[in-house]
């Protein structure tokens, strides 16, 4: 009897690692290669553990549209596969910018529920099913197609949004700076003008336009 249990057990996991390819948990990013571009998807297996309301459907990704509607849906491993030769793409992992908290498997369940509820309109540059992916997972939308061609046109935009985002941080850093200075009246002791003056005098010899 205690030998058929085993057998009954080990023959559940064997089903179960065929199931999920024994590659992934949730909230793994998944590649599936192509030559032009990769489609991207959540993994979301019902055996891990985690319901988001998936059934049994293994993966979230941004599919197609029905009608007009343009739709993140729940979906087949397997159908999404075909011939493609998919792997774990968690490529922002160990990115600083974003930090372990942010992926936890409750933060990814809200966003999968988020965007399940509005997808919102497909767009190549902004929202394509790579950004649904790294969105899902990180918080943060990103999309670099590494290795395909669509890389020519995604990661000029990525890198150029990177830019403004730190413009933004600086802009926003030097108003709590001003913000501060106003509020404790220090703003009356503080003359902007020798700083003006040193950076024209730099620009000035750097240019090598100085008469003096």
């Amino acid at each position: 009897m205690k030998s058929f249990i085993l057998v009954a057990v080990i023959l559940q996991l064997v089903i179960i690692g065929i199931k999920t390819d024994g590659k992934y948990q949730f909230g793994d990013i998944i590649e599936f290669p192509g030559k032009l571009y990769s489609h991207y998807a959540v993994y979301v297996g019902p055996e891990s553990g985690v319901n988001v309301s998936q059934g049994d459907n293994d993966i979230f990704h941004r599919r197609g549209t029905k009608g007009k509607r343009y739709i993140c849906e729940f979906g087949k491993l397997d159908e999404t596969r075909g011939k493609s030769n998919d792997k774990k793409r968690n490529y922002l992992d160990d990115d600083k910018e974003y930090p372990a908290e942010n992926r936890t498997p409750d933060k990814i369940k809200e966003r999968i529920q988020e965007k399940n509820e509005e997808c919102r309109k497909y767009n190549l540059l902004k929202n394509n099913c790579e950004h649904l992916a790294t969105y899902v997972r990180y918080g943060v939308s990103v999309s670099l197609q590494k290795g395909r061609i669509a890389q020519i046109v995604v990661k000029p935009i990525h890198l150029t949004k990177q830019v403004a985002d730190k413009i933004k941080n600086i802009w926003r850093s030097s108003n709590d700076i001003n913000n501060t200075l106003c509020a404790s009246d220090a703003h009356k002791q503080v003359s902007w003008w020798p700083v003006l003056s040193a950076c024209l005098a730099l620009c000035c010899l750097l240019s090598g336009s100085c008469d003096f």
